[in-house]
């Protein structure tokens, strides 16, 4: 009854969450009819997913610092309202540009959203209901999932693919309302001032993963060879050295050296990485499959995705609930084993009710990685900590899988010359199925050597 009760106390930053998710798994199926819309092809719109997971990644440190400074609930409520007004500019955008820059600030929104609400939790509520409220917050948040491809479809087949955001500005508007009765915190032991956030790292680290993820963008169309796509992805290398080079010396770093001496906390940081980077693929080829392969429309595509959805949305309440028995460890390593089989059956399921079997089992094992990734950072750190823990998991984890995009989207394009086809979509699906199952076999033959807090 206590994690109940608490539980409906933090609904707010539970609706905060499903903001985001519901605008992420919405997007995708309404691709199709956006590029169709702005006439461009589907694979060219795929900065509108990694633009934005790249800004939640780059950003995403920053923000749970700027919690810890002026007060996590008082960020969060900020990150809504930029999230709000860029969904409502999203929708008004009638060229490919202007869209694909709003969908960045929306991302500079999610950033400021998601490692405060993580960090509010965990700074009021006890060990023994921690796992449990979080991930049932990731429940909640999994409505958007579930319903995502579902409300991606339908609008982008009847009313039209602006309301995909749109829906966002009056959700948004009840998590900020809902919010005021939270408890404000902030992390009392560091310097109450914003100019002592390490601003130098923060533009170090987003130049280096944009300029990166422009150069893996453009070996597709001008080639390995290009001078164009080598200076910017050397570019972002450097930028990314000179992050390591900023944080070294900056007095206030905006991560702290111990932090990454937390063993279990780097074990769930690098195999949640890569489960992330599974569930973005698999997102992305069941679009593509559904519509391009498969053929049917944004509106039945959507329905069908159900199955897969479903499972991501049931991954944070089974990911909690398995937290509170045994360590995140084994159950981040158990879910990507399982995740890149799943991505492995998708690969060969042939018939339409085999391939959504699969795509649920993927939705749950994969969206498991997530979860328990985020849920398993609350218990391996303090909780005046979980702000800049939960940041800096989400750099690698959502940057990452904003490249994993660029990256799936330029094989497909490869191998099909410039339209998705089968072999293209099942070469992505194997090669991510065989890296997230070799992360988790090594976590798990590592796992005992890691002291996780139950």
């Amino acid at each position: 009854m206590s994690v109940l009760k608490t539980s409906i106390r933090f609904m707010p930053v539970g609706v905060a969450l499903l903001c985001v998710q519901l605008d992420f798994f919405s997007l995708g199926l309404a691709l199709p009819t956006i590029a169709k819309s702005l006439g461009y092809g589907v694979t060219d719109l795929q900065w509108l997913v990694s633009a934005y997971l790249l800004s939640i990644g780059a950003l995403t440190v920053p923000a749970g610092r700027i919690g810890d400074i002026i007060g996590r609930r008082r960020t969060l409520m900020i990150g809504l309202a930029v999230f709000a007004i860029t969904s409502l500019i999203c929708g008004l955008s009638t060229e490919l540009l202007p869209l694909v820059i709003s969908r960045a600030v929306q991302g500079l929104g999610a950033a400021l959203i998601i490692p405060n609400a993580f960090a509010l939790i965990s700074n009021d509520t006890t060990e023994t209901e921690r796992p449990q409220v979080v991930g049932a917050m990731i429940g909640l948040s999994g409505i958007g999932t579930a319903l995502g491809p579902v409300v991606g479809g339908v609008f982008a087949s009847t009313v039209g693919w602006q309301w995909v955001f749109w829906i966002n500005v009056p959700l948004a508007a009840l998590a900020i309302l809902g919010s005021f009765r939270i408890k404000e915190s902030r992390n009392e032991t560091i310097e109450r001032s914003l100019s002592s956030i390490d601003w130098w790292g923060a533009a170090t680290v987003m130049i280096g993963l944009t300029l990166l993820s422009l150069g893996i963008d453009n070996i597709v169309p001008f080639g390995w060879s290009s001078p164009l796509t080598w200076g910017l992805m050397l570019g972002g290398v450097a930028g990314l050295v000179a992050f390591a080079l900023v944080e070294r010396r900056a007095v206030s770093p905006l991560v702290h050296p111990e932090l990454l001496r937390n063993r279990p906390y780097v074990a769930l940081l690098a195999v949640g990485t890569i489960g992330n980077m599974g569930v973005n693929i698999f997102i992305l080829m069941a679009t593509l499959d559904l519509q391009s392969i498969r053929g049917f429309s944004a509106q039945t595509a959507g329905l069908l995705f159900v199955s897969g959805s479903i499972g991501v949305a049931l991954s944070g309440p089974v990911g909690g609930w398995l937290c509170s028995r045994y360590p995140a460890t084994r159950v981040l390593a158990v879910a990507t084993i399982i995740g890149g089989g799943s991505l492995l059956l998708i690969s060969v399921a042939g018939g339409l009710p085999l391939y959504l079997i699969a795509l649920g089992i993927a939705g749950l094992a994969c969206g498991m990685a997530y979860s328990v990734t985020q849920i398993g950072v609350q218990s391996v750190v303090p909780p005046q900590q979980s702000g800049e823990a939960t940041s800096f998991m989400l750099m690698p984890l959502v940057a990452l899988g904003g490249l994993a995009v660029v990256v799936a989207s330029g094989i497909v394009e490869q191998i099909g010359e410039g339209k998705p086809t089968i072999e293209g979509i099942t070469a992505v699906l194997v090669g991510s199925a065989v890296l997230m199952a070799a992360a988790g076999f090594a976590l798990l033959i590592g796992e005992r050597r890691l002291v996780l807090t139950r």
